[in-house]
């Protein structure tokens, strides 16, 4: 047996002597996709992080695949559909990252209302002066309304924690959570009504047909001027395009986010202009704590898998009607 870590997943030593204990294990350094197929051939898992995007061809060119397991929440850069055609489980990891998520949420949007990054490089380059436009433009979020857009593990983490910041909460969703509704108070609103009626919005929604440029020009145009919007989803939840219209039109106060369309993106891009925009390098999830918990997760599934079992955080569930009883 034998299990494929694909370049930028970095299992840790105890994940890694889980895994070993049951199969043959390959950590691969070597970025290439020539690399990678010719490790996938007689390969019977694939570990992966953030990237590679494993396509129906990478798919194809396994035939001994059982396992594709994704260090993360999002599988959108996994062919679901073509592995589950061919018998593959595919996990995630949907739950051990949630709080780490939740509050690098929070810093972002606690970074755009309260001028973090403008403030730091104030001293930093000795523009003291610069505190007087600071102290005018800073907000507090205790009073003011924040709007969750896909209150999900990761939506109902940051919604306690706006809570807990003496905000209301709005939020919405494809289905109402009404027990979390009774037991924390918050209501749920059309997202047209969440829109329009935010001083901040945050989003955690997985990237789907239905979701791609699900915050786009109307959207923009609903909003309050002053909004924060923080973007914990995938880049293109949001249209780039339209966003940086609004930006430039004042037709919102902020934008925070830790995805993008293209990863990494351009530095010299549009987005990257504003300085009303707090960007970081897609790792809301990725702290000490959270990565331990992900490997030891994903590493638990794979020696399931190899040992004959069903992992535990199945996305493809599809796939347990082909298997044999």
């Amino acid at each position: 047996m034998k299990i494929v870590v694909a370049p930028g997943f970095e299992p840790g030593e105890e994940a890694l002597a889980l895994l070993r204990g049951a199969a043959r294990v390959t950590v691969l350094e070597d970025e290439s996709e020539a690399a990678l197929l010719a490790e996938l051939r007689d390969a019977d898992a694939l570990l992966i992080g953030i990237d590679p995007r494993v396509t129906r061809r990478l798919i194809e060119s396994a035939p001994r695949l059982k396992h594709i397991a994704r260090q993360g929440v999002g599988v959108d850069i996994v062919d679901v559909q073509a592995a589950t055609d061919h018998g593959i489980f595919v996990t995630n990891v949907p739950d051990v990252t949630s709080d780490s998520v939740a509050e690098f949420a929070m810093t972002l949007l606690l970074a755009l209302a309260k001028n973090i990054i403008r403030c730091n490089n104030a001293v930093r380059e000795g523009r003291w002066e610069e505190r007087s436009e600071l102290i005018r433009t800073n907000i507090e979020l205790n009073g003011k309304t924040h709007g969750v857009v896909g209150l999900g593990r990761i939506g109902s983490q940051v919604a306690l924690r706006c809570l807990a910041f003496g905000m209301k909460v709005i939020y919405n969703k494809r289905n109402r959570d009404l027990a979390f509704e009774k037991a924390t108070g918050v209501r749920y609103v059309p997202l047209e009504t969440l829109i329009r009626e935010s001083d901040s919005i945050s989003l955690h929604l997985p990237l789907t047909k239905e979701t791609q440029n699900l915050i786009d020009t109307p959207q923009f145009e609903s909003m309050k001027k002053t909004v924060l919007l923080v973007n914990h989803s995938r880049g293109a939840v949001v249209n780039e395009t339209a966003l940086v219209r609004a930006l430039e039109e004042g037709k919102i106060g902020g934008y925070g986010t830790d995805v993008y369309g293209h990863e990494p993106p351009d530095p010299t891009g549009e987005l990257f202009r504003f300085r009303n925009v707090v960007v970081s390098p897609h790792l809301g999830g990725g702290t000490r704590e959270a990565r331990a918990r992900v490997n030891m997760t994903v590493a638990r599934d794979a020696v399931r898998v190899i040992r004959g079992g069903i992992p535990e955080n199945l996305v493809n569930r599809e796939v347990l009607r082909g298997m044999t009883p």
